[in-house]
Parts: structure tokens; sequence; C-alpha cells
């Protein structure tokens, strides 16, 4: 792009968007949507529906939240609840960043080099020592602040992007079985494909994603006036790519629920991995390692870069983007060495439990933006709020399933609630909370400037 250029040029677009792909595309987008697809069977486009709203509509949205808002992730949240608002979102970024999605991306990749090698060993210095690593070229990739989007989409992506197509293509020219199975679970399988995209943490990615993006529009000289309009350029074709990939994924997936042999009871990495030497041979299961790995090291710097922005902002730069950098690496190094499975099982759940009210923020933004109207934003931080508790309510409920818990009069409380056994009762209840704490509050609507930290 010359100097001179107000907007991005094609070029500079296709791979600020490829490096969005990848950022969004870790081990969870990777692995999970065939899992989907094996466990819906004839019913895996239903399914998809669901997933499409919560893992790929809806973090679209929240990069339009971005814009419509003027804002920041972080005033975004505070101008609906300005004394709870930071607080949630730093729940959500400790969530988002050390302390379970990038300590999963190198647990995920090792998992992946186990199932492909045979590896057995009880020791953890092995997953310690590659946990080291791993994070040692994560710390790389964002020593240059500035230029972390054009290292990925050069040098990662390109990678990343030829060995998924291998994969998808001939999963696709020819299906490991033509015969899908009926779905293995009870509930709808739209409503087990949107509460399974939401559990990707992918809407909460997109929301801090979008400082990484802007500083580096800034970088490419984009004038603020054409800022919006780029940043959701970006997000279309980056979730675009996304989108390709999932179904295809999860078309792969539905060929496998039909065969007990090769798969068996096989899920998420394990699954995959199966796959890949069922359509490749033992190529199949080399080049898996690699595009996981690469995956999982394009989300966890894309996801650190994020984290490290937010920390740096929220402490008015008492904690440097540096100094954040590091912190999140050592943390998830610690955190990665748990395993895979600990990490999804009990930390997982907590981050669930943060999307609804992710969700409403979102909405929130896109359908009300601009106007600082004294009955939206208290009907807004009301459902906030509600959304907020029906989350624990979910997260308490999971936790008493995976420990053991006998919480007799609890349960029995949650489990009434309409749509609690497919974890969206929050839906209604914040549908009844929206429209009667609008009409209960009285306010004049007042223009809206935006935040000093806007996009």
């Amino acid at each position: 792009m010359k100097k001179n250029e107000r907007d991005l040029s094609i070029g500079t677009l296709f791979f600020m968007g490829a490096a969005l792909f990848s950022m969004h595309f870790g081990s969870a987008s990777m692995t999970w949507p065939m899992n989907w697809g094996k466990e819906s069977g004839s019913s895996v486009f239903v399914a998809f529906a669901g997933a499409f709203l919560t893992a790929l509509l809806l973090p679209l949205l929240a990069y339009v939240a971005l814009v419509r808002g003027n804002g920041t992730y972080n005033s975004l949240a505070k101008n609906i609840m300005p004394k709870f608002g930071p607080v949630f979102t730093t729940m959500t970024i400790l969530l988002l960043g050390p302390l379970y999605a990038v300590p999963r991306m190198s647990a995920s990749s090792w998992d992946g080099i186990v199932q492909a090698t045979g590896l057995n060993t009880n020791s953890k210095i092995p997953i310690i020592l590659f946990s080291i690593v791993f994070y040692l070229i994560t710390y790389w990739f964002l020593s240059g602040r500035s230029d972390t989007m054009d290292k990925i989409s050069k040098i990662l992506f390109p990678v990343l992007v030829i060995i998924v197509i291998c994969i998808i293509g001939k999963g696709l020219l020819t299906p490991i079985s033509t015969t899908w199975a009926p779905k293995s679970y009870d509930n709808s399988a739209f409503s087990y494909g949107f509460t399974g995209g939401y559990a990707t943490g992918e809407i909460l990615c997109a929301l801090v994603f979008g400082i990484v993006i802007l500083n580096n529009l800034k970088v490419k000289g984009v004038t603020p006036d054409k800022m919006n309009k780029n940043i959701i350029k970006v997000g279309i074709l980056g979730i675009g790519m996304l989108t390709l990939s999932h179904l295809g994924h999860m078309i792969i997936g539905a060929s496998t629920g039909g065969i007990s042999g090769p798969t068996g009871d096989l899920t998420y990495v394990k699954l995959y991995t199966k796959v890949a030497f069922l359509l490749l041979g033992n190529v199949g299961g080399v080049l898996y390692c690699i595009a996981l790995t690469i995956a999982s090291l394009t989300t966890a710097v894309g996801i650190t870069a994020a984290a490290a922005e937010f920390f740096e902002d929220v402490s008015n730069k008492k904690l440097s983007y540096k100094k954040s950098v590091i912190i999140i690496c050592v943390s998830s190094t610690i955190m990665g060495a748990l395993g895979l499975e600990n990490i999804l099982a009990y930390v997982g759940p907590l981050l669930d439990s943060m999307s609804p009210p992710l969700i409403i923020l979102t909405l929130y933004y896109v359908l009300i933006p601009n106007v600082k109207n004294v009955r939206f934003l208290f009907a807004a931080k009301c459902t906030m709020i509600v959304s907020f508790i029906y989350g624990i309510l979910d997260a308490v409920h999971t936790y008493s399933y995976l420990c053991g818990w006998n919480l007799g009069i609890f349960d029995s409380f949650y489990l009434k609630m309409p749509l609690a056994d497919i974890k969206l009762a929050w839906v209604i209840g914040c549908g009844i909370i929206a429209v009667l704490s609008y009409l209960l509050c009285r306010g004049k609507e007042e223009t809206f400037t935006g935040s000093s930290d806007a996009i």
C-alpha cells in the first residue's frame, strides 16, 4: 500500500483476513467441528446451522459491535456496567488468556503428537519441555508488536491452509463412509450445535482481536474515516474462511459416525488424528500434527497479543505489553502441563458460563448503536447481569455432575427451568428481563459520542 492511500489494497486485505482466520482457527476450531459432525451424523446440517450462529455469525457480529459501539471490548462493557464491566472483562480475559484458551493450544498440539506417534509416558517432563518451546515460539511472533498479523499471514497461514485443504478435499472426494448414522445425542441437533459453538469462545476472541486488527490497520496507514469499514472487511473475509472450514470438517465427521471399528468412541484430537491416517495414511498423521501445531500457535499468538493489549489498557500502561506477553506465556506453560482433558473438563465450563452475557453485549451494540438511551442501557445492564447469573448456574450444575456432588434442591430447581437441560434457559429468562426492564425504566435519550478508545 502506498503512503497516500487511505484504504487497504486487495492484497493487504486478503493477508489480514487470512491472519484473522488463522487466529480464530485454533485447536478447537480445527478439531471440534469434526467431532460435532460425527455425533450429529445425518443431522449434521441442522447442527451446523446452530454452530453457525454462535461460532461464526456472532463472532462476525462482534466485530460489527466494536465498530458500531465505537470502542474496545473493555469500553463497551464499561459503558453498560460502569462498575461491574471492568471486572467482567478482566475475568473473561483471564480465562481466554493464561487460564484456559491459550494453554489449551499447547495441550492440544501435544495430544495430537501423542496420538500420532503412539507415545506412552506418565512423565510430565515431555509435555513441559514441549510447552516451553511452544511458548518461546509464541513470544517470538509477538516480539514485534506491529507486525504480528504479517508474520501469521506470511509464515503460518500458507502451510496451515494447504494442509487443511488436503484433508478436507480428500475427505469430501473419497469419504470414509457414505452412510451417515443418526445423531448420537438426545437433544435437538440445532441446540447441540448452538451450545457447542459458543463453547469454542470465538465470540470473546473476536471482541478482543479487534484491538489487534486496529493496531495493524494503523501501521498500514489506514485513515480514521476508513478504519471501521476495513475492520468489517477483514472480519467478513476471515470468518468466511472459517465457515468453509467448519462445514467441511463437520461433513467429514458425519461420514465417520456409522463406522464402529476405525473411529469407535474417539473424539476431538483423537478422532481427527485417526481420520487423517484413514484419509492420507502415515503422511496424513504427520500433516495433521503439523497443521494442529500451526493452528494452535496462530491462535495462541492472537489471543496472547489481544490479552496483552487489554492488560496494558486497563492498567494505564503500568503493566506493559511486553511484560503482559511474558506473564501470559509463562502461566500458559504451567497450565498447559495439566493436559488437554483436564483443561477442557475443569476450566472449560467457566468460559462457557461467560458466553450468555457476551452474546447480550454483542447484540446490544449491533442492534442499538451510537445512542445512549437510559431505557435501553438499563435493559442491557439488567439482561447482562441476569445472563451472567444464568451462566453461573450452568457452571455449578456442570461441576456438580463432573465432581459427583449431590446438590439436591439446587439440581431440582435448575432442571425445572425451561431449556435448562440444553443450557439455554438464559435465552427465555433474558428475553423476559429485557422486555420488563425496558418497560419499567423511564429515561430520556441522550447522544452517545463513544469512548476515547474508539475504533
